[in-house]
């Protein structure tokens, strides 16, 4: 077994970032990939949103948590690449805008003036999504890894509205040395991509943020459930990183684009059944497979 938790995988992820014991970890870490001291304190609010309607789809956020502004923080780690995943990130958004005026509506709706019951006027706190991406999303530029995205006005190339605001971060592009990581974002960076340097904390990285780090990825402070809770879920991973590659090969050798893509489906299906007879929740296993939740259930 490796030394540390791979902060790529959903467990070691959560485990870094998403608890209140690492609240600080997330704290530093947001600050410094949004390059402004926007948070002091955050609160984690419930990773599971649903819609408006019954029949709506959910959003399953990997990190969900708002400041003491109320602006809110949306923090995905994707692993592979997913076809329309930007537009993935813009409904999961709108989810967390949608939340906003409900919660203003409410607040007004308790006023004993009608007039200050209809005041609201559509202000919205900003909406960050970082989306840190252990893939390579655009190979034509191998020397950008971070996007920024905002609403631009096309012609001048000016923010429009900063309301929402999208971040992507390419991990493989980022190759600095960490004798080049001259500041605490790139030291960050530098670490989740090298983080079996965690061993012997350099000087670079020996502080109160790293150190901390350092006590949570190791995996002998892990107890024995917590080592089978993050064994399983590699294994999961695996699995499905192998079925799908499996599948893939198999409608290739075929020669067939239908005969690839209903075999790729039928190998999804049938990794969904396995992972739900090990009572995976029905919501984790479509975002892992792609599959509807309706399909899951069915099987």
């Amino acid at each position: 077994m490796d030394k540390f938790i791979n902060p790529f995988s959903d467990y070691g992820w959560k485990k870094i970032f998403g608890s209140e014991v690492s609240k600080d970890l997330i704290i530093s870490f947001l600050n410094e990939v949004i390059q402004q001291e926007v948070i002091v304190d955050i609160t984690f609010r419930n990773v599971e949103m649903l819609g408006l309607k019954q029949d709506q789809r959910r959003a399953v956020f990997d990190i969900f948590c708002e400041n003491e502004k109320g602006e809110v923080f949306i923090v995905e780690m994707q692993k592979s690449r997913q076809k329309y995943f930007s537009d993935r990130v813009l409904y999961y958004a709108s989810f967390a805008i949608q939340q906003q005026s409900m919660i203003v509506k409410e607040r007004l709706e308790k006023e004993p003036d009608e007039v200050v019951r209809k005041r609201w006027n559509y202000q919205i706190s900003k909406v960050y999504v970082v989306c840190i991406l252990n893939y390579v999303m655009d190979p034509s530029r191998p020397d950008k890894y971070r996007w920024d995205v905002v609403r631009m006005d096309r012609e001048l190339k000016l923010p429009f509205s900063e309301t929402l605001n999208e971040i992507y971060i390419e991990m493989p592009k980022f190759v600095l040395p960490l004798s080049e990581c001259d500041t605490l974002y790139k030291k960050w960076l530098y670490v989740l991509n090298n983080i079996e340097i965690m061993e012997r904390l350099p000087k670079e990285l020996n502080n109160q943020i790293f150190r901390k780090l350092k006590s949570i990825v190791e995996v002998e402070r892990m107890t024995p459930d917590q080592r089978l809770e993050y064994e399983l879920s590699l294994s999961v991973e695996r699995d499905l990183s192998a079925a799908l590659d499996t599948s893939f090969e198999d409608g290739m050798e075929k020669g067939m684009e239908k005969g690839k893509e209903k075999g790729k489906a039928e190998e999804q299906r049938l990794i969904a059944a396995n992972l739900k007879k090990q009572g995976i929740n029905v919501e984790t296993i479509a975002q892992c497979t792609g599959l509807s939740v309706k399909e899951v259930s069915g099987l």
